[in-house]
């Protein structure tokens, strides 16, 4: 059968001089080639360019049409088709917010809502398609029509540099972005840790370009309650979001190829650098000195590098005012992504990042000055971190593709803490984790329809910790493990495009070497449904079973697999142009929760190093999380954007391991609610040809339930001169609510097409609110003393693009 095609393009008669169009036609393919080379090698900044290729096997698509529109009302829309290497170009365009749809025929339509396109940086888009279902005889396209929001899967939090360098307060770290979301919670203002769904920040997992790598966060003690390293969180994220491609936060009960991790996964991606022309970028302010570059390797244009190098300035807030608890913070890191495309096609990339950091706490002089026991004290924290990965991806025929990612990352974690008042008080820590993580995932397309995903997760982890408490040593912690995690998933899609529905399984084989030698296996399937309902209306559901590895320095004793369920179920409504409203409900059960401590310690409520109580009597407890939220957003158009939302949740632990008679007590995390409002406007005006000037205000408005906290055994903390929580009742007591309100106000001056410069002031807790963090003993005072999270803390940034 005869498949005839019409291609209908509108482009604005006064808009020809500012686009060029590709014509997808191969008789004239050489000279048309030529053009464009030329023409890219001589453009500057004020460019959106990219590729377009098929997502099954990388190879160029021609002729699909690109579509941008400026984000202002009454803006007219420019089109372009792309040429036979499946590139586009739009060049001397005004710096601006953009959308970007792009169809081709025989593909699913993609559309990206928010791309800022600013001079002295080309925006280059790496765009994936994947092949429709359907077939249609005929198909015509329009450049002309606004486009509304893919659709993701439930639970998926999508993150982007833009938005990190945007919403007030991140500090340019993703993780404080994925704050802003529903059903993520911040543990303490100090750190990133995240609490989803009521879970606890130990459940998150961090991968980097596909693999599982340590913690990869400065200062890992920062915010915790022992002033001890925590398992997957810390001050700030240890690379820039001047690196970050297309991430994303999964809370739901996501696909087969995620596992061990039940809260969720920080998947992130390193973007490409820029393949044509080089590029600068200088940043500074109060919280650090940031510098990259990214450019071409070679002359032919196919390889590109990126780096990106960070030295901190946090000394100068203390300067200021800003109290961290009287301590001094440094840090570093430096990363890099560097591309290559293969000789036989696909394309190498060899990714890295190294990061220092540390805490320095010194005793006070004075006597008058002292006023807790802690002032007695010279507290050093040291933290080492290093990631070095290689991927490559290649297709295979017309369907299928295979990529491979290897990583190996190091992280040594020392805290001592001494005095000469008390010289049987000291204490130190000295903990190293090595792992090295691989992941091939191999891609097939069956039919129209059906599309066949498999590979296997490897991770071999070694793990070593020494502690002194009270200058009695522990027992060391000597051991090491290999985790295989095999996956396969079948997706299906209607011809019609309405119904999706995708079917997997994931497993896990764990082997522990340690005084005592452990076998775990578990076998975990995947199910997830999605309905088109009309053009606009769209129904989902998710359901699947989740195991996790016991943390590191509880792997000495023979424990069990941490394991749950979960169920989702979603609605989404895309009501207007730009806009969209979600909404869903959730259950989660956990079993073989380890309980310990004569039932006062639940690991359920734990989140950092612990070596200082002895483990090896424990039994398995219960748990749930349940709760619903819904969230409205609106792109960045027009000038202006919006995300409210808000979450209600029940989270509960129980020391039975029995659902039938069991007593559940409200864990750590179980705040009750979260809601968060944030919103922008920006005014751009041009004072003069080729000179753009922009003001933004955008804030953040966040109100959650307030910190639960366990009864403090006043008895047993005098006798240990130390904190002793009761956990037999749970975390019963809550205190106020906790209330914040951020801004950052910026000034944006594009200088012609070669360079761009930004003013911005960031202000976490504008009002100086006082929220709880926790109580504590103090042998000092013989009291219960109060400790409350960060006040006002300021961050005035210069940053510069040429």
């Amino acid at each position: 059968m005869k498949i005839a095609a019409r291609l209908n393009l509108y482009i604005p008669a006064s808009s020809l001089k500012r686009v060029r169009f590709l014509k997808p036609y191969p008789y004239g393919a050489p000279i048309l080639w030529l053009i464009f080379s030329l023409a890219t090698s001589l453009s500057q900044a004020q460019t959106l360019r990219g590729t377009v290729r098929d997502a099954d096997n990388g190879e160029a698509i021609i002729g699909a049409t690109i579509g941008l529109r400026f984000s202002k009302a009454g803006a007219e829309p420019l089109s372009l088709a792309t040429n036979p290497g499946g590139e586009f170009i739009f060049e001397k365009i005004r710096p601006g917010y953009y959308s970007v749809e792009i169809t081709a025929q025989s593909f699913e339509n993609q559309f990206i809502a928010e791309i800022n396109v600013t001079a002295g940086k080309e925006q280059v888009l790496e765009i994936a398609l994947r092949r429709s279902a359907s077939q249609l005889a005929e198909v015509t396209i329009s450049a002309t029509r606004p486009g509304r929001r893919q659709p993701l899967p439930l639970g998926e939090i999508p993150l982007t540099k833009d938005q990190t360098l945007r919403f007030p307060a991140t500090f340019f770290d993703p993780s404080r972005l994925a704050m802003a979301y529903p059903g993520v919670a911040n543990t303490d203002d100090q750190a990133n840790g995240l609490s989803i769904r009521g879970n606890s920040p130990a459940s998150v997992r961090w991968r980097l370009e596909g693999v599982d790598i340590v913690n990869p966060n400065h200062l890992s003690n920062a915010g915790t309650f022992s002033d001890r390293p925590a398992a997957a969180s810390g001050g700030i994220l240890m690379f820039s979001a001047q690196l970050l491609d297309n991430s994303s936060l999964l809370t739901g009960a996501f696909p087969a190829g995620y596992g061990d991790a039940m809260g969720g996964i920080m998947d992130m991606n390193l973007r490409r650098g820029n393949n044509r022309q080089h590029e600068f970028t200088a940043q500074a302010g109060l919280i650090g000195l940031d510098l990259a570059a990214e450019g071409p390797i070679g002359k032919k244009g196919k390889n590109s590098y990126l780096v990106n190098y960070r030295y901190s300035t946090v000394g100068l807030l203390g300067q200021l005012g800003v109290s961290f608890g009287d301590e001094q913070i440094n840090f570093q890191d430096l990363s890099f992504n560097l591309n290559f495309e293969g000789k036989k096609g696909g394309h190498w990339t060899l990714f890295g990042l190294g990061g220092l950091s540390e805490n320095i706490f010194r005793h006070k002089t004075d006597s008058a000055e002292i006023k807790a026991y802690k002032d007695y004290f010279d507290i050093d924290f040291e933290s080492k971190t290093g990631v070095l990965g290689v991927s490559n991806w290649k297709a295979f025929g017309k369907n299928s593709w295979l990529k491979t990612v290897v990583a190996h990352s190091v992280q040594t974690n020392k805290r001592n803490s001494r005095t000469a008042v008390f010289p049987k008080r000291g204490s130190t820590d000295d903990i190293c984790e090595v792992k090295t993580s691989t992941s091939i995932t191999y891609s097939q397309l069956l039919e129209q329809k059906y599309r066949l995903l498999g590979g296997i997760r490897g991770t071999f982890q070694i793990y070593q910790a020494f502690a002194v408490i009270d200058n009695l040593a522990t027992e060391p912690l000597d051991h090491d493990y290999t985790l295989i995690q095999p996956w396969v998933q079948l997706n299906w899609q209607s011809r019609n495009q309405k119904n999706t529905t995708v079917l997997g399984v994931h497993s896990m084989l764990l082997d522990v070497l340690s005084a005592v030698h452990q076998r775990a296996f578990a076998l975990e399937p995947r199910f997830s449904f999605s309905r088109k309902l009309a053009e606009k209306h769209r129904i989902s559901f998710a359901a699947g079973m989740y195991s996790q590895i016991p943390p590191d320095w509880l792997l000495r004793y023979e424990t069990e697999l941490l394991r749950s369920q979960k169920i989702e179920a979603g609605y989404s409504w895309n009501f207007a142009p730009f806009w969209q409203f979600k909404t869903s409900v959730y259950r989660q059960w956990i079993n073989n929760a380890p309980y310990f401590i004569n039932e006062r310690f639940s690991l359920l409520n734990d989140s950092e190093f612990n070596m200082q109580n002895d483990f090896s009597s424990y039994s398995t407890g219960l748990g749930f999380n349940t709760g619903i939220e819904w969230s409205v957003e609106r792109s960045l158009t027009n000038g202006w954007f919006l995300l409210a939302n808000a979450s209600f949740f029940d989270s509960k632990f129980s020391k039975k391991s029995s659902r039938s008679k069991n007593e559940w007590l409200p864990t750590r995390w179980d705040i009750g609610h979260i809601s968060n409002v944030t919103f922008g406007k920006e005014w751009q005006r041009e004072k003069s040809p080729g000179k753009e000037r922009s003001i933004g205000l955008n804030a953040r408005v966040v109100w959650a339930g307030g910190v639960r906290e366990a009864e403090i055994d006043r008895s047993a903390s005098e006798l240990a001169n130390t904190t002793i929580l009761d956990e037999r009742i749970g975390y019963s007591r809550q205190y106020p609510d906790f209330f914040r309100i951020d801004l950052r106000v910026y000034w944006r001056k594009n200088l012609g097409n070669r360079r761009n410069s930004t003013f911005a002031l960031d202000i976490q807790n504008l009002s100086g609110q006082q929220n709880f963090a926790y109580h504590y003993y103090d042998p000092y005072t013989r009291q219960i003393e109060n400790k409350y999270q960060l006040g006002t803390i300021p961050n005035f940034s210069w940053r510069l693009e040429f």
